[in-house]
């Protein structure tokens, strides 16, 4: 007895049945024919067994390809998982292979080649098929020359991801003996390499009618997988080009580091025999495909091991749709082993008797779950998610574009704003803070002009012009510093106050004096140049301003060096008037000597002091002591 509705599905027809399930033909509520596959009732609630159901629904959900039997949806019914894959008009190779077919190697490269490629996407997604053999090779109806586009890889029920934790402990055998590895078989670590040996074994069979292992007891074909060199596939009777031998033979290798390192290697490998013996005729052609016999109902069985996802919860439909017509012409899927194989799988879970003894285990009640999600509601969502992801993108770039241009838009806005008078007035005082404490005032000159240039009414316009002023007179007085340069010679009033301060290491009140000559002098034909643009060294008035600052400079400056030279004065007036009193009273030749001295000192007065107007009593004083016996 079989269910008669799972989820949306009539159940039309048994397909195959193993030990651990079964596989059904039915119809979606649209009329559709799928295959749908269904965990065994009494191994629904083995954990370990629903774990690999899990794993295979998780796999399918993965592996898109053309070349991959595809999953539809899946579902949970009464506590009962199943999933719906797609329903493959045709056969399994095994059906074929077991009908006496022998295939050309020009068959055998093209159907490979289909397996390499089905098997890259797999391999790509991280999943290692660990069960390839011809039961799980589908071959859709259609005409030969399209062998390879009919091909669809089946059954992942015991598929491992790489370097995931395998359904049954290390050192147990999972897989079918003719078609395993021997790492495999000797439960060993597997990668995508066991996919590459079992894929030479199917193309050893389809050349040579059989695989190179067979016989009676699974330990048997596992020990000789293990130990036994297969035979080249020539020597089994095959007319094959040699190069294809040869990659048989290396897929074939008992140290997976002798194989093709992955699918996609094996596939260019596969293509290169393809086109060095393109043209050439097909060694044993039997006849089309699609004229073999259609599979009997034994043909159909297979051991259902696969695996379940959980999903959310949805109504199951009031109604079952109509059952397909009773005149339709029926679909076949071989999607596992059949009863009729040489041999059985050899599965630790099953072999060991998981589930126990029903009698001895807790039973609690709970609610029987009811559940179905198709993969196309999987993609609208995942398609949902991944536009709402692109819209938030979308949105920050479009937020983080605004807040770029707004910030641009502030900092040219800052940038290239006219400030006010009160902007500028701050800066030109922070300018002024910053040149007392040894800053140069010479950076707020832009500043200040543009303050006199804008808002000359302004009430601190005359403070600013001051302090134009005085960098102006700043420079000036740099640039008089300086040896000037050039043929030109300088103007009048330039001269003048070059020729006054050369006199301040000499005598600060002799350049003093020299500087207020120099204001007396031009002070009354000074006039501004008429040209704004005029150089700072061309006018007139600043350099009469220049001179001024420089008097109000050298003003204590001089009046120190008076004091200090009407004190130095008197003390050599005063030992002038000692020598004399001195050798008054001595000896003719001391007397003359004293003499001698006191008038080196009176003559230095005159000769050091003659030219400071301020020492002009003391050198008269000097000049009439010298002149008297």
């Amino acid at each position: 007895m079989h269910p008669e509705q799972l989820g949306p599905y009539r159940i039309v027809s048994r397909l195959g049945r193993g030990g651990m399930g079964a596989v059904y033909e039915a119809t979606d509520e649209a009329g559709r024919h799928v295959a749908v596959k269904m965990l065994a009732a009494h191994l629904a609630d083995d954990p370990g067994l629903r774990r690999r159901f899990d794993a295979e629904i998780a796999t399918l959900k993965t592996l898109r390809h053309p070349g991959i039997v595809q999953l539809l949806a899946f579902g949970e019914e009464d506590d009962q998982p199943y999933f719906a894959m797609e329903l493959v008009p045709g056969r399994s190779l095994e059906q074929l292979l077991r009908t006496g077919r022998r295939f050309t190697w020009q068959e055998t490269v093209a159907l490979a080649l289909a397996v390499a490629r089905a098997l890259k996407v797999a391999h790509d997604h991280g999943v290692v098929h660990r069960d390839l053999k011809p039961a799980n090779i589908l071959v859709a109806d259609g005409p030969d020359a399209d062998l390879g586009s009919r091909v669809r890889l089946a059954d992942f029920g015991i598929a491992k991801l790489f370097g995931s934790a395998a359904h049954t402990a290390l050192g147990n055998v999972v897989g079918t003996a003719e078609y395993m590895a021997p790492e495999q078989a000797a439960g060993g670590h597997v990668d995508q390499r066991v996919d590459i040996y079992a894929l030479g074994l199917v193309m050893f069979a389809m050349l040579a009618g059989r695989p190179p292992f067979t016989g009676g007891q699974a330990a048997e074909i596992i020990r000789r997988q293990q130990h036994e060199r297969p035979p080249r596939v020539t020597e089994a009777g095959a007319d094959v080009p040699y190069e294809l031998e040869m990659l048989v033979d290396r897929m074939l290798s008992k140290e997976p580091a002798g194989r093709p390192a992955s699918a996609l290697a094996l596939g260019r490998l596969l293509e290169a025999v393809e086109t060095m013996h393109r043209g050439a005729p097909a060694a044993d052609d039997t006849g089309p495909l699609t004229e073999l016999p259609l599979p009997t109902p034994a043909d159909k069985a297979r051991d259902g091991v696969d695996l379940y996802a959980p999903t959310r919860d949805v109504a199951r439909p009031a109604t079952a749709p109509p059952a397909a017509a009773a005149g339709a012409k029926r679909t076949h899927a071989a999607t596992g082993a059949t009863p009729g194989s040489p041999t059985k799988p050899v599965d630790a879970d099953s072999a060991t008797g998981v589930g126990g003894d029903a009698a001895s285990a807790t039973v609690v009640e709970r609610p029987a779950r009811t559940r179905f999600t198709t993969v196309a509601e999987l993609d609208r969502v995942a398609g949902e998610r991944l536009a709402r992801d692109r819209a938030r993108a979308q949105r920050w770039q479009a937020a983080a574009v605004i807040a770029t241009l707004a910030l641009l838009a502030g900092i040219g806005y800052l940038l290239f704003k006219r400030p006010s008078a009160d902007e500028l007035f701050a800066r030109i005082e922070s300018a002024q803070v910053a040149a007392a404490a040894g800053g140069d005032l010479r950076d707020a000159l832009p500043t200040l002009e543009a303050f006199l240039a804008r808002f000359p009414a302004d009430p601190r316009a005359a403070q600013v012009r001051s302090l134009g002023r005085t960098l102006a007179l700043d420079g000036l007085e740099r640039r008089a510093r300086r040896r000037p340069l050039g043929t030109t010679a300088p103007a009048p009033i330039e001269r003048d106050y070059r020729s006054a301060m050369e006199r301040e290491a000499e005598s600060p009140s002799a350049c003093r004096d020299a500087l207020e000559a120099l204001v007396a002098l031009h002070e009354a034909s000074a006039t501004p140049p008429a040209s704004p643009a005029a150089r700072p060294q061309d006018d007139p008035t600043l350099w009469l301003d220049l001179a001024r600052r420089q008097i109000d400079r050298l003003q204590p400056l001089a009046a120190r060096e008076q004091a200090e030279d009407a004190a130095r004065l008197a003390e050599i007036l005063r030992q002038a008037a000692d020598l004399a009193a001195e050798a008054g009273t001595a000896a003719p030749e001391r007397g003359a000597e004293l003499l001698g001295r006191r008038r080196d000192l009176l003559q230095g007065v005159v000769d050091l002091y003659a030219t400071r107007p301020h020492a002009a009593a003391a050198v008269a004083a000097a000049r009439e002591l010298l002149n008297t016996p």
